[in-house]
């Protein structure tokens, strides 16, 4: 995909659409279906080859969401002489799913039904309708959410659309006074506006007396196909209830959290030249919602983009722009955007300097006092985090040796952990070419702490710990595992973590808006296999009760 076409092209507008989803019972309960089926081309009932391009695109569309929220394995069968039902069972599929699209009045009606194709027995029947082509396409995703719960089992979040009869007539147009000699002219360019937002009302720390013990897992996710190299928490309300975002190299996933169930809700795909290397969530406009910030590699150029929720899907509001973005979300009281530029011999150096929104890009802003030509920043802002310790506000850092720091807010260490934190397995060429070694130097990932108010100034760390057997060789470890540290007596002490494990735990995020607290959930992704020549890549996203 495309920079151009990376974008979320689909606009979220019900207007005056009918898009009433059924669903006729099955004939079989969902359980009885493995999640595999066939997609035939669909068809157009009546003269109407002015949607002919739209229709063609569905079974692809379809299958994308099949795939994402189900985890579906889906074939797309192609056109031609040979019946669906030969093809569907050629290929030893237990479903074959056949669509049409008719022009019903004003509207569209889109109607599927689904077959066992060794019997031709029904499985199911669905259909929607839509007030217009471009709505045709929004309607898919109900379709797939109910052919998911229907046949499959998985359930997911269905959006529903008034219908006309049900629509509020439109009102008078308010009434706009004269303007005025002091009213400030149309054009009037607005001002960028610092990514600086205060911290959240809500108390941040645990209630007094109470010391988290134990991390105990409470769900996961079906497995992806993929390597994770890490999970963000977006919007998300107190009880911990909304979305988190996992990325792949070029893949993001977007998860729906209700209570202990994570279910794949979507997915954006990039194009094979991007590297995705961090993804961050903060509200950089304003509005409530929080957008999500992505450093990426672009072939070999550093190039972050912002992806803004409008309605059910996530658009690509800015990008090509050069930083690598590191959220702090407590920062003398304010959550702030930091970014960096890209080095020459090393991935990036320079000041570390706060970011500023117009409304269409991310610029910079006043920089850090922090000095990164010294140890551990002069290594660059992989790593990157802060809270306030006592009366004091520092900067958390995992450095190029994956040690977990405490710096004052010129960089200068004030403290350096034994164990080893936030190492990554993901890594990416950088600098010259080296002759001898017959490519770049390479870089692994590391994972900024998540951060959380603790009692009396001590703040409480979730982080990755990583018992490697060769230094600095992401690929080559012993264990990993998931641990919630918190500062005292001038160093950070482990309150709670999960048993050791063979997988790679890849990074971890507090639900809760408000940091952590008793009985709160923290969200994890673990490569359960990596990929290779004879291996296919799994992976997960696991869910952890504090209590």
């Amino acid at each position: 995909m495309g920079r151009g076409q990376g974008k979320i092209a689909v606009r979220f507008s019900i207007g005056f659409a009918v898009a009433v989803l059924l669903a006729v019972s099955s004939a079989a309960a969902a359980a009885d279906y493995s999640r595999r089926i066939a997609i035939a081309p669909f068809t157009i009932l009546g003269p109407q080859e002015e949607i002919r391009t739209t229709v063609d695109i569905l079974p692809r569309l379809l299958s994308s969401r099949l795939m994402a929220l189900a985890g579906a394995e889906v074939i797309l069968l192609p056109p031609g002489d040979r019946p669906p039902e030969e093809a569907a069972r050629g290929a030893g599929l237990p479903l074959l799913l056949k669509g049409s699209v008719a022009k019903l009045g004003a509207g569209y009606s889109i109607d599927v039904t689904v077959t066992e194709p060794p019997t031709g027995k029904m499985a199911g029947a669905f259909f929607a309708s839509a007030a217009t082509e471009d709505e045709i396409i929004l309607r898919l995703g109900d379709l797939a959410a109910e052919i998911s719960e229907k046949l499959f089992g998985v359930k997911s979040a269905v959006r529903t659309y008034p219908s006309p009869a049900a629509a509020q007539p439109p009102g008078p147009p308010p009434s706009v006074p004269p303007p005025t000699a002091a009213a400030a002219p149309p054009q009037a360019a607005a001002l960028p506006t610092p990514v600086s937002v205060p911290a959240p009302a809500a108390p941040t720390t645990p209630k007094e007396g109470w010391v988290p013990s134990s991390l105990t897992k409470v769900g996961q996710s079906d497995k992806i196909a993929d390597e994770v190299y890490g999970v963000v928490a977006g919007d998300v309300d107190a009880e911990g209830n909304g979305e988190v975002i996992a990325w792949g190299k070029n893949v993001l996933y977007f998860y729906r959290v209700k209570g202990v169930e994570i279910l794949p809700f979507t997915r954006i795909t990039k194009e094979r030249k991007y590297h995705i290397l961090s993804v961050e969530a903060a509200d950089i406009d304003g509005d409530g919602g929080k957008e999500l910030l992505v450093t990426s590699l672009a072939g070999e150029a550093l190039q972050s983009f912002v992806l803004k929720k409008k309605g059910d899907v996530y658009q690509e509001v800015a990008e090509g722009m050069p930083y690598f973005l590191v959220v702090l979300r407590n920062w003398h009281g304010n959550q702030v955007i930091v970014g960096q530029r890209a080095g020459f011999d090393l991935p990036f150096r320079g000041k570390l300097v706060t970011m500023t929104w117009d409304g269409k890009a991310l610029g910079e802003g006043e920089p850090l006092p922090a000095n990164t030509d010294i140890k551990p920043l002069h290594a660059g802002i992989l790593g990157l985090s802060s809270a306030k310790f006592g009366d004091e506000w520092k900067l958390i850092y995992t450095d190029e040796e994956d040690y977990l720091r405490t710096l004052d807010e010129t960089g200068k260490t004030e403290y350096k952990t034994r164990n080893k934190y936030g190492s990554g397995i993901d890594l990416f060429e950088w600098g010259p070419y080296l002759p001898r070694e017959g490519k770049r130097m390479e870089t692994f990932l590391r994972k900024a702490a998540r951060v959380s108010d603790g009692q009396e100034g001590k703040p409480l760390v979730l982080i990755t710990e990583v018992d490697k057997i060769f230094l600095n060789v992401a690929r080559f470890y012993d264990s990993t595992r998931l641990v919630l540290l918190q500062w005292e007596d001038g160093e950070f002490g482990e309150r709670a973590g999960t048993k050791k494990s063979n997988h790679f735990y890849s990074g971890t995020d507090y639900l809760s808006p408000s940091g952590i607290r008793k009985g709160g959930e923290v969200v994890a992704s673990v490569i359960e296999q990596e990929g290779s020549v004879s291996k296919e890549k799994v992976s997960r996203l696991v869910l952890y009760r504090v209590e």
